[in-house]
């Protein structure tokens, strides 16, 4: 019997120690470079893929340059990089939504309610989240490269929505939208990538009016706007 306890004592050990190095070995393999990332580098990369989607009812295209696991030069290597680009488009807003622990509270800290899942308005700095920007940036240009954590025996999904907006007199309306991420399975060593894909209109609509109602200083429109296309020369 004492045989017997000594030896399951001893499985236990060796779970436990396998447990924790394992877990070490993936934060270090995972670990973010935000002191000294660089995107020019992190997209000088053999594995960049380029390509275009189509806006909302409009002549308005997105340009999405996409690195599925980024080099020792992004910000987070190893996660998904993305740039997304278009010359209609004067503000960015991503929404994300996770399966991982919520990281953040106080303003604005969740997007709705959900009971399994965690949904926030990812702007990319506490500052702005405090001031109640709902932007991750503005201008014709998005990037990100987030890099998430969980214990190794847990599945994390992250997926972003990312939605381009052009302002007129005040007004945001929705150009088109992208919807990327990743996936880190249990016990997975490296994440997965979601492709980005174009998203649907309705996506939009699911969330403008809830947007209206946590960022009363700016006003979000449900129509699509339309851009037309330059004339050619």
């Amino acid at each position: 019997m004492k045989r017997c306890l000594v030896g399951l004592i001893g499985i236990a050990v060796l779970v436990i120690a396998a447990y924790i190095s394992f877990g070490l070995y993936r934060n270090a393999l995972l670990a973010t470079n935000i002191a000294h990332g660089s995107y020019p580098k992190c997209f000088d990369d053999p594995s960049l893929v380029h390509q275009t989607v189509n806006g909302w009812g409009s002549a308005a295209e997105f340009d999405i340059r996409f690195v599925a696991q980024g080099n020792g030069d992004c910000y987070a290597p190893k996660f998904p990089s993305v740039e997304v680009s278009s010359a209609a488009v004067t503000h960015w807003l991503h929404i994300v939504t996770t399966t991982g622990q919520k990281q953040l509270t106080g303003r604005h800290a969740s997007f709705g309610a959900q009971d399994d899942l965690w949904t926030f308005v990812d702007v990319g700095a506490q500052e702005k989240r405090d001031k109640s920007i709902p932007f991750y940036s503005l201008g014709p240009v998005f990037r990100d490269n987030p890099g998430w954590q969980v214990a190794p025996h847990m599945d994390l999904n992250w997926q972003g929505m990312l939605f381009g907006l052009t302002e007129r007199h005040g007004v945001l309306y929705p150009v088109g939208g992208v919807s990327w991420g990743f996936h880190l399975a249990p016990w997975a060593l490296l994440p997965a990538a979601i492709t980005p894909l174009s998203l649907d209109p309705q996506a939009w609509l699911n969330v403008v009016d809830l947007l209206n109602q946590e960022y009363p200083d700016y006003q979000f429109s449900r129509e699509v706007v339309t851009i037309h296309a330059e004339p050619s020369s």
